[in-house]
């Protein structure tokens, strides 16, 4: 189409999807997505498609040029709506008629409407009359004179109950599909016997679209959340707001993708992260690929912090554990340097790896340091680790300690799991070190934007009325690494979930979901193995996509016995005379059993079972009041 506005050709688009900010060169108003046709300039845009090609090209002019098709057919000559005898010519460009650009010199406006008393702008239509008389805009033009083709009162599927009735004027109300209360100038439709209204360009939206943001299936209307979907709470995927039972949005079946009506036909939906600027400590790699790789990047990160202290300071101000490894005892006994050919003759079984008693994690460095005698072993650069560290979370040196008695539990502040190893100790506050050691700034594949490293200072008593909601296991924490413009947050345990894991249950490798898009055309529900409960979509779980097995993350720990990984168990010769009369051990039990002392049913808990013949065993509970086992444990078992 050759249009008189514009230089080129124009080519008209169909199925056109907004971007922020496209505005019509004709009406000035924003143009939406589903809304009309749309014309762009042939020299900017490919024919027959909705994607705009505008790289590259430098006449900004021709690459912003947007025209509705409603303005592009407006007659060139009207009859003037307050002269029924006057005629009003349209006019595309003020710069050529003189009298205009007069006025600009003058007034600084071309002039103002006849109708709405608003001054004009000169970057959009408007007609006007041989004198220059009147003036009026395209907006007050198109709802006065225009005639309707549809009848003046009619029905509508969201609101099938009663007539309603079209408003031609531009009105001010809260749109009850859109839900936006502003002088959006556009027709409407107004109930005839109660309240409801809403826009003519809401009412004519399509009942399905295939969006930009959501190219696997085409959305659909709905005009209120499916029962289906009101288990647990949804949230728009383009603004990450919760969404209402009641309001209007574009979903998909298939993938349980919600969005807003209005989010999804603004065109305004999270960007890539593409451009970004990344520092230097920003790893871009997660979720890692598996276990393995989870592990190698933790004894990474320790490592880049063991770095990046000795580089900032001085030998003098640090003292680095393995210069007095050779005056340390471990019960009488030193710990000796032990060379990587060595390893097999420490393992129980090959079966078997031997933990770090620092990180609690496998060794399989070539060098670690060891107490073959009492099963005491270090890697060696948790041997080196400093024992003081810049936390670059927040401001203020972390302290490394180590827990003396292997039995004896602290709780991480951080992701809020139990260890026994080496901990850091920041502000009043216990850390394992690999959740203090993770980067300051992380990048993953569950969102679009860079993850900050982020902690609330506040005393453990206030902890919980502080804390962020993690987007992949739903619990409270207060140590997460977050988008502050989304406010998304992933806590320290989620953020280095591996992508691919085993389970004893299933022969198949199952798949970290943390987008229900990413499990094809599965329209029921995700029920748990191991609870049995139906799995809320919007929080992170492992799925088997050949069985359709799937787990909530917490599950998935439990029912394979590793929900406390971060715990080295296998301490011996535990005495405690008041609790048993045989020496004890520290274990992990995992099959039913019940305590000693209190009888209460134990099941996949640390427990101190006796090394002698009778079995019995002691539950954190019981033990707790003989020993320094943490409170918060005993209080996280009674509560399970």
């Amino acid at each position: 189409m050759v249009h008189p506005s514009h230089e080129h050709p124009l080519i008209l688009h169909k199925n056109y999807i907004a971007r922020d900010g496209d505005m019509c060169r004709g009406c000035g108003e924003q143009i939406l997505s589903c809304k009309s046709f749309v014309y762009s300039c042939s020299t900017i845009t490919r024919a027959g498609t909705s994607t705009r090609t505008d790289t590259g090209v430098d006449d900004k002019s021709c690459a912003s040029f947007l025209l509705h098709k409603n303005c592009a057919d407006l007659p060139s000559v009207v009859q003037n709506p307050t002269n029924l005898k006057g005629r009003l010519k349209l006019c595309f460009d003020h710069s050529r008629i003189v009298k205009l650009q007069f006025n600009m010199l003058l007034y600084q406006t071309i002039g103002i409407c006849d109708i709405c008393n608003i001054e004009m702008s000169e970057k959009h239509f408007f007609y006007y009359d041989n004198d220059f008389d009147s003036i009026i805009c395209l907006i007050c033009f198109m709802y006065h004179t225009q005639l309707s083709s549809e009848d003046h009162k009619s029905m509508h599927p969201s609101h099938d109950q009663h007539l309603l009735s079209l408003i031609r004027h531009p009105s001010s109300f809260r749109c009850y599909a859109c839900n936006v209360n502003d002088n959006i100038v556009d027709m409407s439709y107004r109930c005839t016997s109660c309240q409801f209204w809403i826009h003519k360009s809401c009412a004519d939206a399509p009942a399905s679209f295939k969006f930009e943001f959501h190219d696997k299936h085409p959305l659909v209307l709905s005009f209120s959340l499916p029962p289906l979907y009101h288990k647990f709470r949804q949230y728009c995927r383009l603004c990450n707001k919760t969404l209402s039972p009641v309001t209007w949005i574009y979903y998909c079946r298939y993938c349980r993708f919600f969005a807003h009506f209005h989010c999804a036909r603004s065109g305004r939906f999270l960007s890539s992260g593409e451009n970004e600027r990344y520092e230097d400590d920003l790893l871009q790699l997660l979720p890692a690929a598996d276990e393995l790789s989870v592990q190698l990047l933790r004894e990474k990160f320790i490592k880049a912090a063991s770095i990046r202290a000795y580089s900032s300071n001085t030998a003098d101000s640090i003292l680095n554990w393995v210069n007095d490894i050779k005056n340390m005892s471990h019960e009488g006994h030193h710990l000796q340097l032990i060379n990587g050919d060595e390893l097999k003759n420490h393992q129980i079984d090959e079966d078997t790896l031997l933990l770090c008693d620092g990180c609690t994690q496998p060794i399989r460095t070539d060098h670690f340091y060891g107490c073959a005698i009492c099963k005491y072993f270090l890697h060696k650069f948790c041997a080196e680790f400093p024992q003081e560290i810049q936390y670059p979370a927040a401001a203020g040196v972390a302290t490394a300690r180590m827990v003396n008695t292997r039995y004896k539990l602290f709780s991480c502040f951080g992701c809020g799991d139990f260890g026994n190893g080496i901990y850091l100790y920041w502000n009043g506050k216990k850390f394992h070190i690999g959740c203090l050691t993770l980067p300051k700034m992380i990048k993953h594949e569950a969102h679009p934007h860079k993850l900050k490293h982020m902690i609330m200072n506040v005393a453990p008593i206030f902890a919980s009325f502080f804390a962020s909601i993690c987007n992949g296991c739903e619990r409270k924490v207060n140590n997460r690494h977050g988008c502050m413009k989304c406010r998304y947050y992933i806590c320290n345990s989620c953020i280095m979930k591996a992508s691919v894991v085993q389970h004893p249950w299933d022969s198949h490798s199952l798949h970290l979901i943390y987008e229900p898009g990413m499990v094809v055309d599965h329209e029921h529900d995700f029920n748990c193995e191991h609870c049995s409960e139906d799995i809320d979509s919007n929080f992170w779980f492992y799925h088997c996509h050949t069985c359709d097995l799937s787990f909530h993350l917490r599950c998935f720990e439990i029912s394979r016995c590793s929900s406390y990984s971060n715990v080295k168990f296998g301490a011996t010769g535990v005495i405690n005379s008041e609790l048993h009369h045989h020496s004890l051990q520290f274990v992990l039990n995992k099959r039913s059993r019940r305590c000693e002392k209190c009888q209460r049913k134990l099941f996949v808990e640390p427990v101190l079972k006796c090394d002698g013949t009778c079995e019995s065993i002691f539950c954190a509970s019981c033990i707790s009041t003989e020993t320094d086992i943490m409170t918060p444990l005993v209080n996280l078992i009674k509560n399970l």
